[in-house]
């Protein structure tokens, strides 16, 4: 999903398009509570999931005008088609970059996402797109390398010479938490 005004981006995994109307709501909700702003249009494909009844009836419940793209138009919601692109494309270089399974796709859209929201954009004179939603400029001293390795700490029983730490693969941030998420042990 991305802001028109600010571009900034949300992803949401999902487990099957159905799915979809659910995380709009989700963070539909989110949004509207931290910038103060109601969602006063959204602009979707055709595609079944956004023209449901429930979701119609839900987006009519809100106040929430609803803009279509064409059938088989994507060129018509331009900004999420390239977003979307640039999304897949940069989780396709972190993943052949470290040379990763491309059964952690999820890992690497969500580490895109979280990656191309922080860097300075030129259509908003050279604030990030972080900034422009959050209206604070981004802390970028938490990055790490997709795909390297991190040590998790070993809570057992341990003594004095004991390694203190397991290693893993690092794969992104804990969504909610001052934590990273790590795949382990590496091998």
């Amino acid at each position: 999903m991305v802001d028109d005004a600010s571009r900034y981006m949300w992803v949401a995994l999902l487990p099957t398009k159905d799915a979809a109307a659910d995380a709009v709501k989700l963070h539909k909700a989110e949004a509207e509570k931290e910038s103060g702003h109601a969602l006063k249009v959204l602009r979707t494909d055709n595609g079944g999931e956004f023209t449901v009844a429930e979701f119609a009836d839900y987006c009519i419940g809100e106040g929430v005008r609803r803009h279509f793209s064409a059938p088989h138009s994507p060129q018509q919601n331009g900004v999420v088609e390239r977003r979307n692109q640039t999304v897949v494309a940069t989780a396709r270089a972190l993943l052949k970059q470290r040379r990763m399974s491309a059964k952690y796709w999820g890992e690497a859209v969500v580490m895109a996402v979280h990656l191309l929201n922080r860097p300075p954009a030129k259509s908003l004179l050279g604030k990030t797109l972080y900034e422009a939603w959050h209206e604070r400029a981004p802390s970028v001293s938490h990055l790490k390398v997709f795909g390297c390795v991190a040590y998790v700490k070993d809570l057992g029983q341990l003594r004095k010479l004991d390694d203190h730490g397991k290693p893993g693969i690092f794969i992104g941030y804990a969504e909610g938490a001052k934590a990273y998420r790590i795949l382990g042990p590496a091998t």
